[in-house]
């Protein structure tokens, strides 16, 4: 099991197999867990990897060479990141027929074959959603390397159809002991990623915190935390090494050779500088933070030139509400966790959405998380997830 929030799962050629705990929390039951399985361990009996391998070693050389002869270590990284894209691409006709031997497994192994094609679905919902909360631009992991859903879901249930032929054949998901297992289980980002709240993000460990404008949505990323705005805009914020002033360190380091206008202080609390640059379709605000320690933080807050005005008063609001945490401020954040509730019978839909937290559109999400449709109702006695930053369980 992989520390990711990503919902994802992969098998090595070598027939190792791994899934993440963000796939863990969708998952319903042990039978879903176990069709993604095996899934993956279809991709490697079936030799669909063998292809993989030989179109990844050609990209890995390929890298070198342009590396070697570009003198570039972001030309290797572009490259980089096209071979992985290469690695993890399967043919439809292999998907399809690792999905045929993976619901076969799962029979054989005595759960509920049908699983394949729910989790599939689970899937496919949590895809729509994360796609339209993003704009159109985000899928989860696991569907970035497989074909969209399409008619695979019932292919999957009909496989699983004629398997079960038994009239005496009890279905076996193992809810009970799954959801017992993630029980507590973290959620999203871990403790030393930083957290997102909505608008804001926060980092218990390097305590700091700041706050994007409303229409802009903040990623976390282990490279760079991005926010991507209306038209373009985008604010994308790191780190980096510094022995001189932050005002050096602009115009010396960083924006070496740039033409910058507007050279002025920012955040007094932190030693703040910005600057302007100016592209003919675009402009860019950047800031400066002293942060101590031979550090410094940086913003780049981008915009195409003709709506740059607009955008800029939230860009400096940005940089100017940067502050670091007291270490009781810090000491307060909590990651989220799920949490496993038992439905009782006075108990409505909305008591456990209004439990959920750290989400956009909860009632959808917690709907989702836990397979219900989208006007099915709870049962009495069933257990539920949500997702929480309560610390007690």
């Amino acid at each position: 099991v992989l520390d990711s929030p990503q919902v994802n799962a992969f098998a090595m050629p070598g027939g190792f197999t791994y899934v993440t705990r963000g796939l863990l929390a969708l998952a319903n039951n042990e039978a879903e867990v176990a069709a993604v399985i095996g899934h993956e361990i279809a991709h490697v009996t079936a030799a669909h990897g063998i292809e993989r391998q030989r179109t990844s070693i050609g990209a890995a050389v390929l890298a070198k060479v342009l590396g070697n002869v570009l003198n570039s270590r972001v030309a290797t990284q572009i490259i980089d990141i096209g071979a992985t894209g290469l690695m993890a691409s399967y043919s439809r006709k292999q998907e399809y027929e690792a999905d045929r031997l993976g619901v076969q497994s799962l029979y054989r192994a005595g759960y509920d074959p049908y699983a394949g094609g729910d989790f599939l679905a689970a899937m496919g919902r949590l895809s729509e959603r994360e796609a339209r909360l993003s704009g159109g631009n985000s899928v989860p992991g696991w569907f970035s390397t497989h074909p969209d859903t399409g008619d695979r879901v019932s292919k999957a249930h009909k496989i699983a159809e004629r398997l079960v032929v038994n009239s005496n054949w009890r279905r076996n998901h193992g809810r009970a002991t799954h959801l017992a297992a993630i029980d507590g289980m973290l959620y999203g980002d871990a403790p030393d990623e930083g957290f997102i709240r909505g608008q804001d993000f926060l980092h218990p460990l390097l305590r700091f915190s700041f706050s994007v404008p409303n229409s802009f949505k903040l990623i976390n990323s282990p490279q760079a935390i991005f926010a991507k705005g209306p038209e373009g805009a985008i604010i994308k914020f790191d780190m980096a090494d510094a022995d001189q002033s932050t005002n050096a360190y602009l115009t010396d380091i960083w924006a070496e050779g740039l033409s910058l206008r507007d050279i002025s202080e920012i955040n007094s609390n932190l030693d703040g500088v910005t600057a302007i640059h100016e592209q003919p379709d675009k402009i860019s605000r950047l800031v400066v933070l002293h942060a101590g320690e031979g550090k410094v933080y940086r913003f780049v807050m981008q915009s195409p030139a003709y709506a740059f005005e607009g955008y800029d008063e939230g860009f400096k609001a940005t940089a100017r509400g940067f502050k670091k945490l007291t270490i009781g401020e810090a000491g307060k954040l909590r990651p989220l966790k799920i949490k496993i509730l038992t439905v009782r019978e006075d108990d409505r839909f909305q008591n456990f959405v209004k439990q959920m937290k750290g989400v956009e559109a909860p009632e959808e999400m917690f709907r989702v998380l836990n397979g219900l449709g989208a006007s099915e109702d709870l049962v009495t006695g069933t257990k539920v997830k949500i997702i929480t930053d309560a610390q007690v369980f």
